[in-house]
C-alpha cells in the first residue's frame, strides 16, 4: 500500500508529543519548572491551528476551484459553452471586438493580425474587451508572441530574436529577465496571456514549422530554457502557455495544413520531447496547449480531440492548470471537423479552453448542441469554465514582481550568439569591415552599429556575410546565420556566427560581439556535427 502524507495538524501534534517525551528522557533539557504544562499546552495549539490550504501546482487552492466549480454549475448552458471559446479578433475597431465577445458571452479574445495597429489601438482594443460585458472575472485576453518569426507584437513592442536565442544562451538568469521584460511589455497593453513558450524540441531541417521557434534539440537544455522563460512570464505577472504539446518539433508535416503522425513510442516522447512540458509543469506553469498531432498510441485523432492525451497530461505529468487546444481553424482539424464537432469533441476529451474555431457562433451552438444530445457532460463543461476562469482570476490578482531591463532584445542578442572560430580572445573586426547580405535592412543595421563603434564599413577588412539561415554555403571570412544555423559549417571561413535573429537590436549585439566590445553567450543550442571549432562560450 502506498504511504500517505499525515495531515499537518497531526504532523505539528505529534512534533509536540516528541517534545514531551524528550522532556521525560535525563539526557534532554528538561522543560522550564514555572511552565510545567508547555507540551500538553503545545499539542493543543497544533490541534487547534487550521491545516495549510491544499494547492493546486500553479498556485490557487483547491477551495478556490470548489469555489469556481460551483460557480460555473450555476451558469446557463449557453453562458458556459461561449466561456469556454476564445476567438480571433483581426479587426482595430474596439466596438465590434467587445460586441464579438459580448454576443455569446464568449471567454476572450486573440489579437491577430490587422487587430494590431499601434500601442494605442491595442490598449483600446483590450480596454474595450475587457469591459465588453458584466461579468464577475476577467476576459480571456491573449496573444501569440514568440520572437522571431511568430512575433504579432513586433511594431508594438521590443522586437526578440527567436526562441533558439535564448535556448543558445548559457545564463538562463539572463533568459529569466529578458522574457520578464518582454511580458511586461505585453501587459502594459492589457494583454495577460502569451501563447509562449515554445516548450518543443526541433529535429532540425526536416523540422518544417517549429526551427529556430525552438529553444534547441536537447531535452535538457530546453527544459532549462522553457523554465527560464515561464519564470519570465511569471515575474511580470502574464500568463505563459507552454506549446505544442506533445511536440511539434520532431514531426515532419505541418498541422496547419495537414494532420502529423508522431512515429515515436510514447516511452520515446517521454524521455526527448516531454520533457521540458514535465519540468515546466512541475516548476508550476499554468497553462499547456496542446497539439494537433496524432500519437498512435493515444489513437488516430489529433492529440486536441484525444482523451488519451489529455489523460497523460493530468496523470502522468500531474498539470492541474488549463489545457489550451491549438487554434481549431488549422488543417489538421478544419479538413475533417467541423467547428461545432471539434469544439464538442476537444471539451469532451478534456480541453478546457478551443482556441479560434472558424466559427465562434457554431462552436457555441455545437457546445450546447453537444450537452443537450448527451455527447458532452455538463459536468466537463463546468471542470472547463471552472479552470479558465479561476486561472483568469488568479493571474488577475498576480503582482509584477520584475524591474525591466531596458533593451531585452540586446541583452538577449548578446547572451545567446554563439561564436565558433580560433581565436576566441581576439576581435574579428578592428578598423575596417565589409558586409555583404541580400536582405538590406540586417546589413543596414549592422553596417551603422559598426560605424558607431569606430569601423571603417565599405570594401576593406574582413568580410561578413549575414545569411537568413546556415543552408547555403560562402566563402568568407566570418559567415553569420541570422536564422536557423542547420548546415553552417558548410561554409568555409575563419569565424562561425549565429544570431537566431536579425533584429536591429541583433545586429547590434553581433557589431560588439565582432568588435570584441561583448562577450558572445551563446553555445550551439543544436547539433552542429561538422564545426571545425567548438563554440568560445
Amino acid at each position: 500500500m502506498a504511504s500517505r502524507a499525515l495531515p499537518a495538524v497531526l504532523v505539528a501534534a505529534v512534533g509536540a508529543l516528541a517534545a514531551c517525551t524528550s522532556a521525560a528522557d535525563p539526557a534532554a533539557p528538561s522543560p522550564s519548572a514555572s511552565s510545567p504544562a508547555a507540551p500538553v499546552a503545545a499539542v493543543a495549539a497544533a490541534v487547534a491551528s487550521p491545516p495549510p490550504e491544499p494547492t493546486l501546482a500553479w498556485g490557487p487552492t483547491e477551495a478556490m476551484m470548489d469555489d469556481a466549480l460551483a460557480r460555473a454549475a450555476a451558469l446557463p448552458l449557453e453562458d458556459a459553452a461561449g466561456q469556454v471559446v476564445v476567438a480571433a479578433v483581426g479587426s482595430p475597431d474596439p466596438a465590434a471586438a467587445a460586441d464579438l465577445v459580448a454576443r455569446h458571452g464568449l471567454g476572450g479574445v486573440i489579437l491577430m493580425g490587422d487587430a494590431i495597429t499601434d500601442a494605442d489601438g491595442v490598449k483600446a482594443l483590450t480596454a474595450a474587451v475587457s469591459a465588453a460585458d458584466d461579468r464577475e472575472w476577467p476576459v480571456w485576453i491573449s496573444v501569440d508572441e514568440e520572437g522571431g518569426l511568430v512575433s504579432r507584437l513586433r511594431e508594438v513592442i521590443t522586437p526578440m530574436p527567436s526562441f533558439m536565442a535564448a535556448g543558445a544562451a548559457t545564463d538562463k538568469a539572463v533568459v529569466e529577465r529578458v522574457y520578464a521584460s518582454q511580458a511586461a511589455q505585453i501587459r502594459d497593453l492589457g494583454i495577460g496571456i502569451d501563447f509562449a513558450p515554445v516548450a518543443d524540441m526541433t529535429v532540425g531541417p526536416s523540422d518544417p514549422i517549429i526551427r529556430t521557434r525552438s529553444a534547441g534539440d536537447r531535452a535538457e537544455d530546453v527544459a532549462a530554457t522553457v523554465e527560464a522563460a515561464v519564470a519570465g512570464f511569471a515575474d511580470a505577472a502574464v500568463v505563459p502557455v507552454l506549446k505544442h504539446f506533445p511536440g511539434h518539433g520532431s514531426v515532419t508535416a505541418d498541422s496547419h495544413r495537414e494532420l502529423p503522425v508522431q512515429e515515436a513510442s510514447v516511452a520515446e516522447l517521454a524521455d526527448r520531447d516531454l520533457v521540458p512540458f514535465a519540468r515546466a509543469i512541475d516548476a508550476g506553469a499554468p497553462a499547456v496547449m496542446v497539439a494537433h498531432i496524432a500519437v498512435p498510441e493515444w489513437g488516430d485523432e489529433p492529440a486536441t480531440l484525444q482523451p488519451e492525451a489529455y489523460a497523460y497530461l493530468r496523470e502522468e505529468l500531474g498539470f492541474t492548470g488549463v489545457a489550451v487546444t491549438d487554434a481549431l481553424n488549422m488543417g489538421a482539424i478544419a479538413n475533417h471537423h467541423g467547428p461545432g464537432e471539434a469544439a464538442a469533441l476537444a471539451l469532451a476529451a478534456g480541453a478546457d479552453v478551443l482556441l479560434m474555431p472558424a466559427s465562434a457562433d457554431d462552436a457555441v451552438a455545437g457546445i450546447v448542441a453537444a450537452v443537450q444530445e448527451g455527447g458532452l457532460s455538463r459536468e466537463r463543461l463546468d471542470q472547463a469554465v471552472a479552470r479558465m476562469t479561476l486561472m483568469l482570476e488568479w493571474s488577475a490578482g498576480a503582482e509584477p514582481e520584475a524591474v525591466p531591463l531596458e533593451d531585452p532584445a540586446y541583452a538577449l542578442g548578446v547572451a545567446g550568439t554563439t561564436l565558433a572560430t580560433a581565436d576566441c580572445d581576439a576581435p574579428l573586426v578592428t578598423e575596417a569591415a565589409t558586409v555583404v547580405a541580400a536582405a538590406p535592412r540586417p546589413r543596414a543595421a549592422l553596417e551603422d552599429a559598426l560605424r558607431k563603434r569606430g569601423i571603417d564599413v565599405g570594401d576593406d577588412g574582413p568580410r561578413i556575410v549575414l545569411m537568413g539561415s546556415g543552408r547555403d554555403a560562402v566563402t568568407a571570412d566570418v559567415v553569420v546565420s541570422t536564422g536557423a544555423p542547420f548546415g553552417l559549417e558548410r561554409s568555409d571561413a575563419d569565424a562561425y556566427v549565429a544570431t537566431y535573429g536579425s533584429t536591429d537590436a541583433s545586429m547590434r549585439a553581433l557589431a560588439d560581439v565582432l568588435t570584441g566590445a561583448a562577450a558572445p553567450g551563446g553555445t550551439w543550442p543544436v547539433a552542429m556535427p561538422g564545426m571545425p571549432f567548438p563554440a568560445c562560450a
